[in-house]
């Protein structure tokens, strides 16, 4: 979904900063940004928090196949975990 013209936002991942063009992100992008090139293996599970989203500071979690709209200084943090 694109941002229709309007300047790409500021978001963190992990607290790096990257320019986001698009309305909304993934859970998939988000993953991507915080690890590329690092597949999920087997028997671990990825975590994708979110704050300073919409809504008043609007905070959650993400899981697979789910997608957020963004906010200028959107804060994400992805982790990986080794399921048990």
């Amino acid at each position: 979904m694109s941002n229709q013209g309007k300047p790409p936002v500021t978001i963190f991942v992990n607290t790096r900063e990257f320019q986001w063009p698009e309305k909304q992100i993934s859970y998939e992008q988000i993953y991507n940004l915080a690890f590329p090139n690092e597949p999920v293996n087997d028997g671990d599970v990825a975590r994708i928090e979110y704050s300073r989203g919409h809504n008043g500071g609007g905070g959650g979690t993400l899981h697979p196949g789910e997608s957020v709209n963004v906010k200028e200084n959107m804060v994400f943090d992805a982790y990986v975990t080794v399921r048990s």
